[in-house]
Protein backbone atom coordinates (compact mmCIF):
# COMPACT_ATOMS: atom_id res chain seq x y z
CA UNK A 1 0.00 0.00 0.00
CA UNK A 2 1.34 3.63 -0.81
CA UNK A 3 1.38 5.48 1.75
CA UNK A 4 1.79 8.68 -0.12
CA UNK A 5 -0.38 8.20 -3.04
CA UNK A 6 0.33 9.34 -6.91
CA UNK A 7 -0.92 12.68 -7.87
CA UNK A 8 -3.24 11.16 -10.79
CA UNK A 9 -5.08 14.29 -12.57
CA UNK A 10 -1.64 14.82 -14.51
CA UNK A 11 -2.98 12.82 -16.82
CA UNK A 12 -6.55 14.54 -16.82
CA UNK A 13 -4.44 17.92 -17.68
CA UNK A 14 -2.44 16.28 -20.53
CA UNK A 15 -6.05 14.87 -21.79
CA UNK A 16 -7.81 18.71 -21.95
CA UNK A 17 -4.37 19.80 -23.43
CA UNK A 18 -4.25 17.45 -25.94
CA UNK A 19 -8.03 18.10 -26.54
CA UNK A 20 -7.68 21.47 -27.09
CA UNK A 21 -4.70 21.09 -29.90
CA UNK A 22 -7.61 18.82 -31.40
CA UNK A 23 -9.96 21.62 -31.42
CA UNK A 24 -7.33 23.88 -32.84
CA UNK A 25 -6.46 21.36 -35.30
CA UNK A 26 -10.03 20.53 -36.38
CA UNK A 27 -11.37 24.39 -36.25
CA UNK A 28 -8.70 25.19 -38.79
CA UNK A 29 -9.61 22.27 -41.09
CA UNK A 30 -13.00 23.66 -40.50
CA UNK A 31 -11.65 27.31 -41.54
CA UNK A 32 -9.52 25.63 -44.38
CA UNK A 33 -12.80 23.75 -45.74
CA UNK A 34 -14.85 26.95 -45.57
CA UNK A 35 -12.68 29.30 -47.60
CA UNK A 36 -11.18 31.84 -45.52
CA UNK A 37 -9.43 32.98 -42.46
CA UNK A 38 -10.77 35.75 -41.11
CA UNK A 39 -9.57 38.03 -38.41
CA UNK A 40 -12.21 36.38 -36.16
CA UNK A 41 -10.98 33.23 -37.11
CA UNK A 42 -7.40 34.39 -36.15
CA UNK A 43 -8.26 35.42 -33.00
CA UNK A 44 -10.40 32.02 -31.97
CA UNK A 45 -6.82 30.10 -32.81
CA UNK A 46 -4.87 32.41 -30.50
CA UNK A 47 -7.39 32.06 -27.54
CA UNK A 48 -7.00 27.87 -28.53
CA UNK A 49 -3.18 28.63 -28.13
CA UNK A 50 -3.44 30.93 -24.94
CA UNK A 51 -5.42 28.07 -23.34
CA UNK A 52 -2.70 25.32 -24.17
CA UNK A 53 -0.16 27.87 -23.11
CA UNK A 54 -2.32 27.95 -19.54
CA UNK A 55 -2.88 24.23 -18.91
CA UNK A 56 0.87 23.92 -19.49
CA UNK A 57 1.81 26.50 -17.14
CA UNK A 58 -0.65 24.43 -14.78
CA UNK A 59 0.87 21.78 -15.00
CA UNK A 60 4.24 22.94 -14.37
CA UNK A 61 2.89 24.68 -11.16
CA UNK A 62 1.39 21.21 -10.20
CA UNK A 63 4.99 19.13 -10.72
CA UNK A 64 6.35 21.76 -8.41
CA UNK A 65 3.66 20.75 -5.78
CA UNK A 66 3.59 17.47 -6.28
CA UNK A 67 5.59 15.25 -4.06
CA UNK A 68 4.79 11.89 -6.31
CA UNK A 69 3.32 11.45 -9.70
CA UNK A 70 2.17 8.92 -11.64
CA UNK A 71 5.59 8.89 -14.14
CA UNK A 72 8.59 10.41 -13.88
CA UNK A 73 8.04 13.87 -13.16
CA UNK A 74 10.48 14.87 -16.53
CA UNK A 75 8.38 13.21 -18.94
CA UNK A 76 5.48 14.74 -17.62
CA UNK A 77 7.04 18.35 -18.27
CA UNK A 78 8.36 17.15 -21.63
CA UNK A 79 5.27 15.85 -22.50
CA UNK A 80 3.06 18.84 -22.05
CA UNK A 81 5.37 21.12 -23.74
CA UNK A 82 5.57 19.04 -26.23
CA UNK A 83 2.03 19.20 -27.06
CA UNK A 84 2.18 23.20 -26.60
CA UNK A 85 4.50 23.43 -29.12
CA UNK A 86 2.51 21.64 -31.86
CA UNK A 87 -0.47 23.92 -30.70
CA UNK A 88 2.43 27.10 -31.61
CA UNK A 89 2.63 25.65 -34.54
CA UNK A 90 -0.48 26.02 -35.87
CA UNK A 91 -1.49 29.27 -34.62
CA UNK A 92 1.82 31.00 -36.49
CA UNK A 93 0.97 29.16 -39.24
CA UNK A 94 -2.52 30.19 -39.50
CA UNK A 95 -1.55 33.47 -38.41
CA UNK A 96 1.41 34.08 -41.48
CA UNK A 97 -1.51 32.29 -43.93
CA UNK A 98 -3.78 35.68 -43.13
CA UNK A 99 -0.77 37.80 -43.02
CA UNK A 100 0.42 37.19 -46.26
CA UNK A 101 -3.18 37.47 -47.75
CA UNK A 102 -2.75 33.47 -49.25
CA UNK A 103 -5.91 31.39 -50.34
CA UNK A 104 -6.75 28.97 -47.82
CA UNK A 105 -7.93 26.90 -50.59
CA UNK A 106 -4.61 26.15 -51.65
CA UNK A 107 -4.88 22.10 -52.53
CA UNK A 108 -1.83 21.40 -50.59
CA UNK A 109 -2.43 23.34 -47.52
CA UNK A 110 -5.89 21.19 -47.49
CA UNK A 111 -3.92 18.05 -47.88
CA UNK A 112 -1.27 18.83 -44.89
CA UNK A 113 -4.61 20.12 -42.79
CA UNK A 114 -6.26 17.11 -42.38
CA UNK A 115 -2.94 15.29 -41.90
CA UNK A 116 -2.80 17.51 -39.12
CA UNK A 117 -6.23 17.10 -38.03
CA UNK A 118 -5.27 13.58 -37.97
CA UNK A 119 -2.37 12.91 -36.50
CA UNK A 120 -3.78 15.24 -33.29
CA UNK A 121 -6.70 13.19 -32.84
CA UNK A 122 -4.66 10.44 -32.75
CA UNK A 123 -2.53 12.18 -30.04
CA UNK A 124 -5.59 12.61 -28.41
CA UNK A 125 -6.82 9.35 -28.03
CA UNK A 126 -3.21 8.02 -26.93
CA UNK A 127 -3.04 10.48 -24.04
CA UNK A 128 -6.21 9.58 -23.19
CA UNK A 129 -5.93 5.73 -22.64
CA UNK A 130 -2.43 6.50 -21.47
CA UNK A 131 -3.28 6.01 -17.51
CA UNK A 132 -4.38 2.31 -18.32
CA UNK A 133 -1.10 0.51 -18.50
CA UNK A 134 -3.58 -2.46 -19.78
CA UNK A 135 -4.36 -0.63 -22.47
CA UNK A 136 -0.94 -0.23 -23.52
CA UNK A 137 -1.04 -2.04 -27.40
CA UNK A 138 -3.77 0.47 -28.11
CA UNK A 139 -2.03 3.58 -27.38
CA UNK A 140 1.20 1.76 -29.31
CA UNK A 141 -1.28 1.73 -32.01
CA UNK A 142 -2.35 5.50 -32.35
CA UNK A 143 1.48 6.50 -31.87
CA UNK A 144 2.33 4.28 -34.91
CA UNK A 145 -0.97 5.95 -36.83
CA UNK A 146 0.71 9.15 -36.20
CA UNK A 147 3.58 7.83 -37.10
CA UNK A 148 2.45 6.93 -40.75
CA UNK A 149 0.65 10.48 -41.25
CA UNK A 150 3.95 12.00 -40.79
CA UNK A 151 5.27 9.91 -43.06
CA UNK A 152 3.08 11.16 -45.90
CA UNK A 153 3.57 14.63 -44.65
CA UNK A 154 6.96 14.27 -45.82
CA UNK A 155 5.89 12.85 -49.23
CA UNK A 156 3.10 16.16 -49.00
CA UNK A 157 5.87 18.75 -48.54
CA UNK A 158 8.09 17.52 -51.04
CA UNK A 159 5.30 17.03 -53.84
CA UNK A 160 3.97 20.70 -53.00
CA UNK A 161 7.55 22.37 -53.18
CA UNK A 162 8.02 20.76 -56.47
CA UNK A 163 4.43 22.16 -57.64
CA UNK A 164 5.67 25.42 -56.28
CA UNK A 165 9.03 25.25 -58.52
CA UNK A 166 7.39 24.22 -61.57
CA UNK A 167 4.31 26.07 -61.54
CA UNK A 168 4.28 29.29 -60.07
CA UNK A 169 6.27 31.87 -61.54
CA UNK A 170 5.83 34.40 -58.72
CA UNK A 171 8.99 34.18 -56.63
CA UNK A 172 6.91 35.87 -53.02
CA UNK A 173 4.47 33.73 -53.84
CA UNK A 174 6.58 30.75 -53.54
CA UNK A 175 8.43 31.92 -50.39
CA UNK A 176 5.22 32.22 -48.74
CA UNK A 177 4.16 28.75 -49.85
CA UNK A 178 7.40 26.88 -49.14
CA UNK A 179 7.37 28.36 -45.46
CA UNK A 180 3.72 27.23 -44.84
CA UNK A 181 4.38 24.29 -46.13
CA UNK A 182 7.51 23.52 -44.12
CA UNK A 183 5.50 24.93 -41.14
CA UNK A 184 2.70 22.55 -41.57
CA UNK A 185 5.26 19.83 -42.08
CA UNK A 186 7.06 20.47 -38.80
CA UNK A 187 3.61 20.32 -37.08
CA UNK A 188 3.40 17.32 -38.46
CA UNK A 189 6.77 16.26 -37.28
CA UNK A 190 6.37 17.59 -33.90
CA UNK A 191 3.49 15.29 -33.68
CA UNK A 192 5.29 12.26 -34.34
CA UNK A 193 7.73 13.66 -31.62
CA UNK A 194 5.18 13.59 -29.17
CA UNK A 195 4.48 9.99 -30.01
CA UNK A 196 7.78 9.31 -29.69
CA UNK A 197 7.53 10.49 -26.10
CA UNK A 198 4.38 8.64 -25.36
CA UNK A 199 5.95 5.34 -26.84
CA UNK A 200 8.87 5.78 -24.19
CA UNK A 201 6.84 6.06 -21.79
CA UNK A 202 5.04 3.36 -22.23
CA UNK A 203 7.78 1.03 -22.31
CA UNK A 204 9.90 2.74 -19.52
CA UNK A 205 6.28 2.11 -17.55
CA UNK A 206 4.91 -1.00 -18.67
Amino acid sequence: MNLLPKEEKFFDFLSQQSDNLTKAAAFLSAAVKKGSLEETDIKKMRDLEHEGDTLAHEITDMLNRTFITPIDREDIYSLANSLDDVLDLLNAMTGRVRLYKLDPRDEYFGQFIDLIDQATASLADAVKHMSDMKRQRRVLDYCIEINRLENLGDALREKAISHLFDNVKDPMLVIKWKEIYETAEGALDDCEHVAKQIESIMVKHG
